[in-house]
């Protein structure tokens, strides 16, 4: 080997050293787990139960840290300039990897280029909840009571460009009607809202509706997806009811900044594939509740990530909306 030949890999060595040490010693800290939305939610409820699971699995706290708003941008931004050494992950959405490229020009963040996958959580079905003082019991007895009542049904969402908000445009395009969009933080503001007749629709996960959905106050019309779901098979799919085309198939995962070295999102993945398919947690996870557990690992959120991609830019495309 040439005296030059021996510097370069020298060098080379000397470069990967301070990684592989890296590697090794993680965790070396707390792991803060940011989650876009306020506390209360579907996925704040999920990420305190799988954040215990793993603080208990690696022996270090793990911090679930809310920053909710602008369609998950603020938070979204936090981990983009977070440290890239794996204590720092991103609860990302559909949202906040492939929506809101199509609907804002501007964002502080670019989501192919500032974060790395992985592993996805679940994916969420969706369902059209109404107040009950609607007098709605299908999705067509919806249809002919905004029909009848223009511009006086408001529809709730998460926000501007939400998977709600997108939806419920949908809905409307499919079947002739005309609601008003009222956007909120987070869940946890719609099920009043919406129990106080402020909103009389939305569509979204079930979770924290399930209570009012039993006793009668909320009913749950349909379902967007191709099929019934075991949690309420008595509820129709869109489809049935006549809208065709209407899927939606939200997803729940984690994000880290992307140079984050690939040993430790490796290491990150194989810890919190531990904890996602841990029967226990399973069992006692809202997982089992109100929605479907995903494959885990890099590999299989990177193939959602540039599917959605191209779903939504039709999606959105279809519905002409920009917000800047």
């Amino acid at each position: 080997m040439t005296r030059l030949s021996r510097l370069s890999t020298l060098a080379i060595g000397l470069l990967l050293t301070p990684l592989v040490a890296l590697a090794q010693a993680f965790p070396s800290k707390p792991i803060h787990i940011v989650v876009p939305f306020p506390a209360g939610g579907a996925g704040d409820t999920l990420n305190r139960s799988i954040a215990a699971k793993l603080a208990e699995n690696i022996g270090k706290p793990v911090l679930v840290d809310n920053r909710p708003g602008a369609s998950t941008i603020i938070g979204a931004e936090a981990v983009a300039k977070a440290a890239p050494d794996g204590h720092t992950l991103l609860f990302a959405t559909d949202v906040t990897t492939s929506i809101n490229p199509l609907v804002y020009r501007k964002l502080p963040y670019n989501p192919q280029t500032d974060f790395a996958p992985v592993t996805a959580i679940a994916y969420v079905p969706i369902y059209l909840l109404v107040n009950a003082e609607v007098g709605a019991n299908s999705i067509a007895d919806l249809i002919r009571i905004a029909k009848a009542n223009p511009g006086k049904l408001n529809f709730a969402s998460f926000g501007m460009a939400t998977n709600a908000h997108l939806d419920g445009e949908a809905l409307q395009r499919a079947a002739g009607i005309n609601m008003v969009h009222v956007p909120f933080k987070g869940v946890a503001e719609v099920v009043p809202a919406l129990l106080s007749g402020q909103v009389q629709v939305v569509l979204t996960s079930p979770n924290q509706s399930l209570p009012h959905i039993r006793t009668g106050r909320i009913k749950a019309l349909g379902i967007m997806r191709r099929e019934r779901s075991a949690l309420m098979p008595e509820v129709p799919t869109f489809a049935e009811a006549g809208l065709k085309d209407m899927d939606s198939s939200p997803w729940y995962g984690f994000v880290v900044p992307a140079r984050t070295p690939q040993d430790i999102v490796q290491k990150l993945a194989a810890e919190l594939g531990k904890v996602l398919t841990d029967p226990d947690f399973r069992e006692k996870s809202i997982v089992s509740k109100v929605m479907e557990p995903a494959p885990v690992g890099p590999e299989h959120l990177a193939g959602i990530l540039r599917s959605d991609r191209e779903k939504y830019a039709r999606y959105i495309k279809a519905l002409n909306i920009k917000l800047d």
